[in-house]
């Protein structure tokens, strides 16, 4: 059987191998040829668990992109590397979409404490899948797929994921697969708050299932132990296929442009620096005021925490208004061009650098992952439009990919 090869060297063969497609393949052993011995298991099971902590992450999800501490976390792990001309890698990273949705900025944590930002590549339709793409120049491995057909009841599993906080990153449990049911594999390895988007994978270290859930007494009126759902292998390839171009090999179509949501810039948008600084302690003050402090207090306090990054601040405001970049008054959402590549599609289009982006074909973008999100559904050849404002005039642009 596929999912229980105890030769000790076959399985260190199987996991070096970190570059597998979505689609590979172990040849199937007979049930009666297999020799479960205790020591090859443990032994097996440490090697998936190195193999695993090298390939899962926690992902960060910040509501703000100014924000320096994140809304909630996540896991996810994962499924590609491409390598890039600089000899860096570019890595996709499955996740479940209710980790991502909601947030302006993502990073992802390795248990090896780097930290890089990750961009949205899209979400499914189909099922609570989300992908996340991330340049790094470490080495990380590539979790391959199993095939759900040999996927079988009373089979070890694996988990592993970031539970309750990032003190847990990559906490590996172990368990039984359950069931193989229409949109999950039911199992026993112990998941949590935070595990959501992290892989279950068999005893190859090939990944038969996303986690998404557990039952937990809250959501029946009975006791619940031992009940954890993943998201199917092959559902999770398929909506992998929906995010990265309908079952066809993915080509990212470059737009060559650099980007910012506005909520982030707006603050900037004063004649004078000193304008914007007043304003911001205005502010702060206002707020604390109103809840009942002292001005002097108030002040102080503003004082304490940003006169350190009042400098920051300052860099900033010279960087946007050397470019000339004004916002409309009321305008909340949308995202501001910082850079445009010469001869790129978008120069070719006419965009500039301060164009505020505020709609993608019929959809108003709100923020970066907005955009991103409706921008790759387009692939190459695909024409549409974008509508930005610029010197406080609408103007529609027509791009092709």
């Amino acid at each position: 059987m596929k999912k229980i090869v105890l030769l000790f060297l076959t399985v260190l063969l199987a996991l070096s191998i970190s570059g597998c497609k979505k689609d590979s393949k172990t040849t199937a052993v007979p049930r009666n040829t297999i020799e479960v011995l205790e020591s090859d298991l443990e032994t097996q099971m440490i090697s998936v668990a190195e193999f695993l902590d090298n390939a899962t992450f926690c992902v960060l999800n910040y509501s703000s992109t100014e924000s320096e501490n994140p809304t909630s976390l996540g896991s996810g792990v994962i499924y590609k590397r491409i390598i890039n001309d600089n000899n860096s890698y570019l890595y996709y990273l499955v996740t479940n979409r209710h980790v991502i949705e909601g947030g302006e900025k993502f990073k992802v944590y390795s248990s090896d404490g780097s930290t890089t930002t990750a961009n949205v590549l899209g979400v499914s339709d189909l099922h609570d899948i989300g992908v996340l793409t991330f340049t790094s120049y470490k080495k990380y491995n590539v979790v391959p797929f199993a095939d759900i057909d040999s996927v079988k009841a009373g089979e070890y599993c694996f988990s592993m994921g970031t539970p309750l906080n990032i003190s847990y990153i990559n906490t590996f449990t172990k368990g039984n697969v359950s069931g193989v049911r229409s949109e999950f594999v039911q199992h026993t390895a112990d998941i949590n708050s935070g595990n959501s988007g992290g892989p279950l994978v068999n005893l190859n270290g090939e990944l038969i299932g996303i986690n998404k859930s557990k039952i937990s007494n809250s959501m029946s009126n009975v006791d619940v132990d031992g009940m954890y759902m993943a998201i199917r292998c092959d559902l999770v390839a398929e909506s992998i296929d929906e995010i990265e171009g309908k079952n066809e090999a993915v080509i990212n179509p470059l737009l060559g442009m650099t980007v910012t949501d506005i909520d982030s810039i707006s603050e900037y948008n004063y004649d004078t620096f000193d304008d914007l600084w007043t304003s911001l302690e205005d502010s702060f003050v206002e707020y604390y005021t109103l809840r009942g402090f002292s001005e002097e207090y108030a002040r102080q306090l503003f004082n304490d925490n940003y006169s350190s990054k009042k400098s920051e601040y300052e860099d900033n405001y010279i960087k946007l208004h050397a470019f000339n970049v004004y916002l409309p008054d009321n305008l909340e959402d949308g995202i501001i061009i910082r850079d445009v590549v010469s001869g790129s599609v978008s120069d070719a289009a006419g965009l500039k650098i301060g164009d505020v982006i505020v709609k993608i074909g019929d959809v108003n973008v709100t923020n970066q992952t907005s955009f991103s999100i409706e921008y790759y559904k387009y692939g190459i050849n695909d024409t549409f439009t974008i509508t930005v404002i610029r010197n406080n005039e609408y103007k529609t642009v027509n791009i092709t990919l």
